[in-house]
């Protein structure tokens, strides 16, 4: 988590650049679709294949441009999600992560800033193309090996919450010992699982406070169709509070100390949401996305 957290402060730091002025108003010339593309994702699919034409990658990029390359990766990954073919979108990034290794410090520099939007964005970055940044830089081993396991950890974890596939069986005491898999919750007769991981903190407190007073939550919970799973990060002993042995009465209430280090969690307090076979259908999203999907 501290490598983690060094490289965050770096690429968060690539963005406070953006509040120096500067004449130049993009790094290099983005491509311009012609008009023989006449679909929205044809469109979208040229200028994804050629977003990197006009960068020369076999030069360091210039002192001062941090700012400017954050918004060509921002502008190359909304144009993805505009509408270009996802295996197009893979392949375009995994040959910009080829060809940037020419210059060692562009190929990280490529990583860093997509983990800083990643982040940034947690809800619409999709994983797979993701991990193609991750996974180039954990296999490289000309990268420091520190750099390198920070993403080979960033790998493993997202592979566990991929969204579409079904979770990693995680493992979690109950509020009076017993231990759980989280397994034990796949039913046909409830139709989301909802897993709630918090930390402690007044701010994890506040929303676990929210989603435990919203109506049509606690109807569905009522009615049997949702199950609820708030999972307590760290020592069970010192976290089992009076509001944990309420809410215990009507969620399931765990606590899983490393949890953190086996899910993709990327902010507290995280929600993930499960069909009833334990298949991925939303992850790092809010409380007020819940109220607002029910």
């Amino acid at each position: 988590m501290k490598g983690m957290m060094r490289i965050f402060l770096v690429i968060a730091a690539m963005w406070t650049v953006s509040a120096v002025a500067t004449a130049q108003t993009t790094l290099f010339n983005y491509p311009i679709a012609p008009d023989t593309c006449q679909t929205l994702e044809s469109r979208c699919n040229y200028s994804v294949q050629h977003f990197w034409d006009n960068c020369d990658l076999t030069k360091p990029f210039a002192a001062g441009t941090d700012s400017l390359l954050v918004e060509a990766m921002d502008t190359y990954f909304n144009i993805m999600a505009a509408g270009a073919n996802a295996n197009l979108s893979i392949g375009s990034a995994r040959d910009l992560m080829f060809k940037s290794q020419a210059v060692q410090a562009n190929f990280i520099k490529l990583a860093q800033v997509a983990e800083f939007l990643l982040y940034r964005n947690p809800t619409s970055f999709r994983d797979d193309l993701y991990l193609t940044f991750a996974q180039a830089v954990a296999d490289n081993n000309a990268v420091k090996k520190d750099m390198r396991e920070h993403y080979r950890d960033q790998v493993k974890r997202i592979n566990t919450t991929k969204l579409d596939e079904r979770i990693t069986d995680f493992s979690f005491t109950d509020i009076n010992g017993a231990k759980h898999k989280l397994s034990e919750l796949e039913s046909d007769s409830v139709a989301q699982v909802l897993i709630l991981i918090t930390d402690g903190s007044s701010n994890s407190n506040i929303e676990r406070m929210r989603l435990d007073t919203d109506v049509i939550v606690n109807a569905l919970v009522e009615a049997g169709v949702l199950k609820v799973l708030n999972i307590v990060t760290g020592d069970a002993a010192k976290q089992w509070d009076k509001d944990s042995r309420e809410l215990a009465a009507k969620w399931i209430v765990g606590a899983n100390k490393d949890i953190t280090s086996q899910l993709d969690i990327r902010y507290m307090p995280c929600i993930i949401t499960l069909d009833n076979k334990l298949t991925v259908l939303q992850k790092n999203i809010t409380v007020d996305d819940i109220k607002n999907a029910f």
